[in-house]
């Protein structure tokens, strides 16, 4: 009788050892879907995805809030209704984080923590350090100055601008174009980039006569000379750039399927 006791020890535990593994697989394979579920998997149409995290930059092309009277304030921007439309054309939930700082919001693009950042100028910078989409829309950059009293320009051209300072977004691919500039030209402009100020906060420090250069996306300086007549863009700084969403080095197939979408959306 002490025998089968001693016996059915090991069996005993044997099955509680069986049982303990069976429980693991169990939870690893509930592990296994969670994180699957939760990845961005390309099949067809089909996102399989809690939440997709985007990054939209402050703007009057990208993302604005139109303040009314009656309190109804409603949002337009090209980007903004995009993104819109595409959590309701891919059944996923699309968190919009808007942001000033571009440096900042490129660090959380490579870090995952945003999955898009709408949008930025296709740099090579950018396209080195990033997938980049097609292209939503189209933007250059230009020089913003004030006229002064008797109709005149301070600078008549980007040559002009050597010995002068520019007040810059802080992240502005702008920043790297004056690079380049002062190396073609051989002298010197002086870069200050003005932290949590947007594009159209700089160009109202020149228009106030504040600061006497900025540099914007045409789009944003047409939009500001509406409310600021003196102002003056007719001076390019760079070529017509593809404005594109921003996406982190291995997110190819979240890549595909937003290049399908805008595809659809913005040439049905």
């Amino acid at each position: 009788m002490k025998d089968n006791i001693k016996n059915s020890k090991p069996k005993n535990m044997q099955i509680a050892i069986y049982g303990l593994l069976l429980v693991l697989v169990v939870i690893a394979m509930f592990g296994l879907r969670y994180i699957v579920n939760r990845g961005i998997t390309n099949n067809g149409d089909t996102v399989k995805a809690d939440t997709i995290h985007a990054a939209i930059v402050y703007g009057p092309e990208s993302y604005r809030i139109l303040t009314s009277e009656d309190g109804n304030d409603s949002i337009i921007g090209i980007n903004y209704h995009l993104l819109a439309d595409l959590e309701d054309s891919l059944g996923v939930k699309v968190v919009m984080h808007p942001v000033v700082d571009r440096e900042t919001a490129l660090a959380k693009v490579s870090s995952g923590e945003y999955d898009i950042l709408a949008s930025l100028p296709a740099d090579n910078y950018i396209k080195k350090n990033f997938l980049t989409t097609d292209e939503v829309y189209l933007d250059r950059m230009v020089l913003l100055q004030k006229r002064m009293p008797n109709g005149t320009l301070s600078a008549m051209s980007a040559l002009d601008l050597d010995g002068d300072t520019i007040h810059l977004e802080k992240g502005s691919s702008a920043t790297r174009r004056i690079e380049n500039l002062r190396k073609e030209i051989g002298g010197t402009i002086t870069v200050i980039e003005e932290p949590e100020l947007s594009e159209e906060y700089l160009a109202i420090k020149v228009a106030n006569g504040t600061w006497r250069y900025t540099i914007v996306n045409e789009k944003i300086a047409q939009q500001m000379k509406k409310q600021y007549p003196d102002l003056d863009f007719s001076t390019p700084v760079s070529f017509t750039q593809f404005q594109v969403w921003v996406m982190p080095q291995g997110k190819d197939s979240l890549l595909n399927i937003v290049n399908n979408y805008l595809a659809k959306r913005l040439n049905p």
